[in-house]
């Protein structure tokens, strides 16, 4: 029933309803792309599992022990729910499809998480990449098979071409694994391990899927003029993607794991076509009767030149091109390099005028990196795909070579071994390019052994490393026991009066009890628990109320507590003869105390006194440089200038993640050296940094740190993958010419 005014919503459907064999059929990819995608998200819980066992038994640390333990826990109780709410979703979404719907109401929401991030908090943020990443990932490399699977469906069902998301795109698995996986109960770290294993399996098992929906609709005789196009794995052909670090440092493996992914292949393509609208018409193209020169042509001639590597990187292109349209005798000919050719020279050029002048690899590398030129070149003309595929020989080979560079420094690598390895590398990698259809497979080789060069070093520093950070983390634990202590102490006597034999323990061995205590066996033990009575209940037995109203109490427990005092100050090293004396005082003060108050109920004698925090004169002083210590005015000042203010310099300091590279320079030495941040204290504000070696190089106040900061004696070294920041920055140059052109 209806009138003018009422609109039947169930009788509004954006498409017909499917029949019985369309239902059925579209039922059969769903049941085989639900049950493989559920199996991937099993297999990852399980690798999960053995990961987090396996990094609760690596750390020393007791704390983030539990804290892995706890996730273990946790994970092991509610992955089944979590494994069922990602299958129902998926089979969900296959329903809303069937009826012309889309589970994802944002299709934009997983893209646009970087546009969100200024929205979020930190926690929120890493959590919203990774999820990003598994979007990502999913879609790589199934375009033309998801697309074919896309068509089947829609002219299974019927369908118009829509805008509504077939249930195996990245974005939609990526936002049903959202749901499925935000109230699982673990920690952010426990959680990045588990979306970085989900990452690989769902991938994986996405692209199962639609080849075998695709399998399924064409023997069932849907669209079967579609070739069946093989998947390109996402294991083989990854998103680009910075190669990883060879540190084995978890904070950048955990770094690699969320960070935002580029399709380079897509940016080339944009360099492309602003090189093309930026140059002149060819000769060609005017009808000037020159003669193109094609890239197999082109490819040839290389093969007859070498690269002109002592020109400076701007000059590469022109010189490139006039020995390329020159002939044997160095006269100009009547041939024109071809728009493809052009822009193949322009895109290198420009990508190696950016490493020129990148600051994050230091001159010498920046050189030695120069003569792959020609090879990148030669590969782009080959139609290599040198920027579609993160796992290009030539391309992974810079990114490695450019890793070990970007901590290189004459200082760490005093015999030129380090430096000779990445000459040597990028000198094989040029020889091998120019054996045409096997360059691919001889780069590669080349690559491997870069990497097994770069494992044995990091070997060798990994030990050292870990001694300096070892040795940082029990200086930390020192102090914390030692604040620990003396507030414990602190807050035990702050109202009670003591005699000064009290007093005089509580400062000392029992003090020093406390922090043996706590460093050793931590705040959740049973032993810090007794240390903590036994100071508790020495205080208490010297509080005259006590023995007035809790006399028969108070002489029971005087066995206990004197037994606890000198299990206590055995502890710490004290002799038996010194124990005996100290117990035999305290006996005394005890007849003492007992004395005062039968002569005068109430009372407490005058040479007890009040001791607060104020008042422990042996208590240490923190063991740390105070973070008010501000840098000279004339430092601010000139920061003031670069826009970089000491507040900011601090919390730059303060966020700085352990494994992040910086360059540290001294003006007085005229050197420079590269270092890697391993130790980060808010407890005693301090940053260790060690070179490529291991070795330890600078232990720093925070407030040193950020003064440097300011005044550019230390600098961050970015450590973004090469060939996204080189595309990067050449789009951004083109797009800006070509802004200054129009303006003009």
């Amino acid at each position: 029933m209806s009138n003018g005014n009422i609109v039947d919503l169930q009788a509004r459907r954006t498409s017909p309803e499917p029949g019985d064999l369309a239902q059925r059929l579209v039922a059969g990819v769903r049941d085989v792309a639900a049950n493989g995608l559920k199996t991937a998200l099993q297999q990852a819980f399980t690798e999960v599992d053995d990961t987090l066992f396996e990094m609760s038994e690596k750390t020393n640390d007791g704390t983030l022990k539990q804290l892995y333990f706890d996730d273990l826990r946790s994970l092991r109780r509610t992955r089944d729910g979590a494994t069922d709410r990602f299958d129902a979703a998926v089979r969900g979404a296959f329903s809303l499809f069937l009826h012309g719907r889309s589970m994802h109401k944002d299709a934009s929401r997983v893209d646009s998480t970087a546009d969100e991030l200024s929205l979020v908090d930190e926690s929120e943020l890493e959590l919203g990449l990774a999820i990003t990443r598994i979007a990502t990932r999913c879609d790589d490399g199934v375009g033309r098979p998801r697309l074919e699977l896309t068509r089947r469906l829609q002219h299974l069902l019927q369908r118009a071409e829509s805008d509504t998301l077939i249930p195996l795109s990245g974005s939609v698995l990526a936002e049903a694994l959202r749901a499925a996986l935000s109230s699982l109960p673990i920690g952010l770290e426990s959680r990045l391990v588990l979306l970085k294993r989900i990452e690989r399996h769902i991938a994986d098992a996405t692209a199962d899927a639609i080849q075998d929906g695709n399998k399924l609709l064409f023997e069932a005789g849907v669209l079967p003029e579609l070739k069946l196009t093989h998947v390109r794995r996402a294991g083989a052909d990854p998103a680009p993607a910075p190669v990883a670090p060879a540190t084995g440092d978890p904070n950048n493996a955990m770094a690699s794991a969320i960070a935002p992914q580029i399709d380079l292949g897509a940016l080339a393509n944009e360099i492309t076509k602003l090189l093309t609208a930026s140059r002149p018409r060819s000769a060609i193209a005017e009808g000037g009767g020159a003669v193109e020169l094609d890239a197999a042509a082109v490819e040839r001639r290389l093969g007859q030149i070498s690269d002109p590597g002592t020109v400076e990187s701007e000059q590469f292109g022109a010189d490139l091109r006039r020995m390329l349209t020159t002939d044997a005798n160095g006269k100009p000919g009547n041939g024109v390099l071809s728009e493809q050719v052009e822009n193949a020279i322009d895109l290198v050029s420009l990508m190696f005028d950016f490493v020129a002048r990148d600051e994050s690899l230091p001159k010498e590398v920046q050189q030695a990196l120069t003569p792959l030129r020609v090879p990148l070149l030669r590969t782009a003309l080959r139609g290599g795909h040198v920027f579609d595929r993160s796992d290009h020989p030539l391309r992974a080979l810079m990114e490695s070579a450019a890793e070990v560079g970007r901590s290189w420094s004459p200082n760490s690598d005093r015999d030129g071994r380090v430096l000779e390895q990445i000459k040597s590398a990028v000198a094989a990698a040029v020889s091998e390019s120019d054996s045409g259809t096997t360059a691919d497979t001889g780069v590669d080789r080349v690559h491997q052994d870069l990497r097994a060069f770069m494992a044995n070093e990091q070997k060798r520093a990994q030990l050292l490393e870990k001694r300096s950070a070892e040795a940082a983390q029990a200086q930390e634990r020192r102090l914390s026991a030692q604040r620990t202590s003396q507030q414990v102490i602190a807050e035990v006597v702050e109202h009670t009066p003591v005699p000064p034999v009290v007093g005089t323990l509580l400062n000392g061995p029992l003090r020093r009890h406390l922090e043996l205590i706590l460093t050793r066996r931590g705040e959740d033990s049973k032993d810090w628990k007794s240390a903590r009575k036994l100071v508790r209940d020495l205080v208490w037995s010297f509080d005259p109320v006590t023995i007035e109203v809790e006399r028969s109490h108070w002489q029971a427990m005087l066995p206990t507590i004197v037994s606890a005092m000198r299990g206590a100050l055995s502890s710490v090293g004290m002799h038996d003869n010194d124990i005996d004396g100290v117990v035999q005082e305290f006996r005394n003060r005890y007849k003492d105390l007992l004395g005062a108050i039968e002569a005068k109920p109430g009372s407490s004698p005058e040479s007890f006194e009040r001791i607060g925090a104020e008042h422990l004169p042996d208590a240490p002083p923190p063991q740390v440089e105070a973070e008010a210590e501000a840098p000279p005015q004339d430092v601010v000042e000139k920061a003031a200038d670069a826009g970089i203010t000491y507040s900011d310099a601090l919390n730059r300091v303060r966020t700085m993640a352990n494994g992040q590279w910086v360059e540290i320079s001294d003006p007085q030495k005229g050197e420079s050296q590269r270092a890697k941040l391993i130790w980060n204290s808010a407890t005693t504000q301090r940053s260790l940094f060690v070179n490529r070696n291991g070795q330890l190089v600078a232990d720093l106040a925070w407030h040193r740190v950020a003064t440097d900061i300011m005044i550019g004696h230390i600098k961050t070294v970015d450590q973004g993958p090469l060939f996204e920041r080189a595309l990067v920055a050449v789009k951004r140059r083109l797009v800006d010419a070509q802004a200054t052109s129009r303006a003009a």
